[in-house]
């Protein structure tokens, strides 16, 4: 038994605002799939804050089988999340939109537990056909040529036997937060669940959210059995440090941002900790404006007190609730006795609440789960 990693396609081109279809191969033990995905910026493109990463134009990736069949179904946040939870590190990319840059960023489909799990992936010959499906909403405004992506595949060669079964993963639920209100969700019965995880992001007003993303998640009650035993009972303030603690992996962002003066841009941490700023020059002269970060922005989004052409801001942000999400259940083993099964468990009912604030509402809940499929 060995690891083989192959090219399934280099630097191809995705048309922007369009979907990237392409069919894997036939047969095979597929343990996962490295994207990188580049484009060049506009200049000046996202000067004014929010969305100015690659990232910020990447959605929704599916991988499907036999045409119809739900393997993976998720946003591009969510691999990147999921990179970092199973494979214990925050994927590399690179966040910078001075002039026309080029942007890049990679992320892990992963099958199994972790790249290169013996016993957990996708067996390609399983199906008749399972396609790649990568949608994006980039520009011309905002990139000056199509994206183009790499697709570095993982296998597993010459093994005794097969995968005892796969990962799915998918966004479950998705709605607009509203001041106060509550969600009411019965989770799925097909198959157990080994990751359930929630993504609270804020409206935003000039790129910084109107409210802390634990807001949108205010009380959470997780519980099986109908509601009798009790899973969890809090807010997402305190399940994010519980996680954080849990994972043992520490969650620094950063990149080089050019920016109106105090317009907001999303760095990918809900609680920062620690901050640190400096200029660049891509002028060859010493930037004459102070790099000055507005203070105790803790909550996902950061802004600057000023700018000066051609001298971009490099920035470096530590903490917890990487995506914006925090987990009620990781079991990152597939400990069969650790999942959550609702035909052995029972029912089991996840309801959330919102802060009664007005920042919190016009937001975005997302539910993503994990199944075990064998």
């Amino acid at each position: 038994m060995y690891k083989q990693m192959q090219f399934l396609r280099q630097a191809v081109t995705m048309v922007r605002n369009q979907t990237f279809r392409l069919d894997l191969p036939k047969s095979g033990m597929l343990s996962g799939l490295l994207l990188q995905i580049s484009a060049d910026c506009v200049v000046g493109a996202t000067l004014a804050g929010g969305a100015w990463r690659l990232d910020d134009f990447l959605g929704k990736v599916e991988i499907i089988g036999n045409g119809a069949t739900i393997i993976k179904s998720y946003n591009w946040c969510d691999i990147l999340f999921l990179t970092w939870l199973h494979q214990g590190i925050v994927p590399p990319a690179q966040w910078r939109n001075y002039a026309g840059n080029t942007q890049q960023t990679w992320g892990v489909i992963l099958f199994g537990r972790y790249l290169n799990d013996p016993q957990y992936g996708l067996e390609l010959s399983h199906w008749d056909s399972v396609e790649i499906r990568i949608t994006n909403s980039a520009t011309a405004a905002f990139y000056s040529n199509d994206l183009a992506v790499t697709i570095l595949q993982t296998w597993l060669r010459e093994a005794p036997g097969s995968y005892q079964g796969y990962i799915r993963s998918e966004q479950w639920r998705q709605w607009t937060t509203v001041a106060a209100g509550i969600d009411y969700e019965v989770l799925p019965s097909e198959y157990p669940i080994c990751t359930l995880a929630i993504q609270g992001v804020p409206a935003a007003t000039l790129g910084m959210f109107n409210a802390h993303p634990f807001d949108l998640d205010w009380d959470i009650d997780l519980s099986k059995a109908g509601g009798t035993k009790q899973i969890y009972k809090g807010g997402a303030d305190m399940l994010l440090v519980e996680n954080y603690i849990e994972r043992g992996s520490e969650i620094i962002t950063g990149g080089q941002a050019d920016l109106t003066a105090l317009r907001g841009i999303d760095v990918g941490i809900s609680e920062m900790m620690q901050w640190v700023a400096g200029a660049s020059s891509r002028a060859g002269n010493v930037a004459t404006v102070i790099p000055t970060l507005e203070g105790d922005d803790v909550d996902g989004t950061i802004q600057f007190e000023a700018r000066q052409v051609d001298h971009p801001i490099d920035f470096m942000v530590r903490g917890m609730g990487y995506w914006d999400f925090v987990w009620l259940l990781a079991n990152l083993t597939l400990d069969p006795d650790a999942n959550l099964d609702p035909k052995v468990d029972g029912e089991c009912r996840l309801n959330t609440t919102t802060r009664n604030s007005a920042g919190a509402a016009a937001g975005t809940n997302r539910i993503l789960l994990e199944r075990v499929v064998s």
